[in-house]
C-alpha cells in the first residue's frame, strides 16, 4: 500500500513526507505505528535534522518483492528474474546483486535455481554460524561465502583469521 500510494499521489520514491505517507496508510484503515514502521523497515530518513523526510531504500524494496516471489521454494533463475522484475515498481531497478546474503544458487546440470538463504537466520557466534553455511553446502566458493560472514565481527580476528580457523582450502583436482 505505501508504493501504491506513491503512485498514485505522485510522490517521490527519494522525498516521502512522513506526515502525508502516515496520513494516506491511515486513510487506507491501517494503524499509524504500522505505517511508522513500513518507514523505517523500507526507508531510510533523508536527514538526521528530523523534518520527517524519508527515502525509499531500493535495495529493501527489491528484496521485500524476492521474497514474496521465492516464498521459500527453488526456482530456476530466469524465471524468477522474470518475475521478481515484473513486481519491481516502475522508478527502481532489481539487480541479482541486491540479493547478497539473502538467496542462494545452485546449479545443476545446465540448469540454476535460487533459493532463499538468509543471512538473518543464522546464529552470530562465528562456530555455530559456520557448522550451520557448510551442514549446508559442503564447498563454498569465497563470493557466496563472504556475504554470510560480513557482520561477524570477532576481537582480535580478522576476516582470514575467522576462515583459517573454521575452514579448510580445498583446490580442484587438475583432471
Amino acid at each position: 500500500m505505501l508504493l501504491h500510494n506513491c503512485v498514485l499521489n505522485y510522490w517521490s520514491f527519494d522525498d516521502l513526507d512522513e506526515d502525508e505517507v502516515v496520513s494516506a496508510l491511515v486513510a487506507d484503515e491501517f494503524p499509524s505505528k504500522l505505517a511508522s514502521h513500513c518507514l523505517r523497515v523500507f526507508a531510510s530518513r533523508v536527514n538526521s535534522s528530523g523534518t520527517g523526510k524519508w527515502k525509499l531504500e531500493p535495495r529493501l524494496v527489491c528484496l521485500h518483492f524476492a521474497r514474496l516471489v521465492l516464498r521459500d521454494e527453488k526456482m530456476r533463475l530466469e524465471s524468477f528474474m522474470e518475475e521478481w522484475k515484473k513486481k519491481i515498481p516502475d522508478g527502481m531497478e532489481g539487480r541479482f546483486e541486491m540479493l547478497e546474503g539473502e538467496v542462494l544458487t545452485e546449479t545443476i546440470g545446465i540448469e540454476t535455481r535460487v533459493y532463499t538463504f538468509s543471512v538473518r537466520s543464522l546464529p552470530s557466534t562465528p562456530a555455530e554460524r559456520f557448522s550451520i553455511l557448510f551442514k549446508h553446502r559442503s564447498k563454498w566458493e569465497w563470493k557466496d561465502l563472504e556475504p554470510y560472514l560480513r557482520d561477524l565481527h570477532v576481537p582480535r580476528l580478522s576476516m582470514e583469521g575467522l576462515l583459517l580457523k573454521y575452514t579448510r582450502r580445498a583446490q580442484p583436482k587438475a583432471d
